[in-house]
């Protein structure tokens, strides 16, 4: 099992993942940054997000909940819960 991340790298982990689904500069997001602020960010892009976070975190967001997702902190419940 691969060690916790300190929640600073966890943020700067999960800005360049957002940024590369998305195809931005992460310099353009920042944790208040959402779907409603990008243009890219669609609802197509908003699954494509999740999944790359599903995926390169190891974590598993509910389907029901990811119209929750309002910007990349709401990401941050599911990456700090984990064991």
């Amino acid at each position: 099992m691969p060690p916790k991340l300190d929640r600073d790298t966890m943020v700067e982990k999960l800005i360049a993942i957002v940024a590369a689904a998305l195809r931005v500069p992460t310099s353009t997001l920042t944790l208040d940054t959402g779907p409603g602020d990008l243009q890219a960010w669609d609802s197509l892009a908003q699954i494509n997000v999740v999944s790359e976070i599903e995926a390169e975190f190891g974590v598993s967001i509910p389907i029901e909940q990811v119209g929750e997702i309002r910007q990349i902190r709401d990401f941050l419940r599911y990456l700090e819960n984990t064991p």
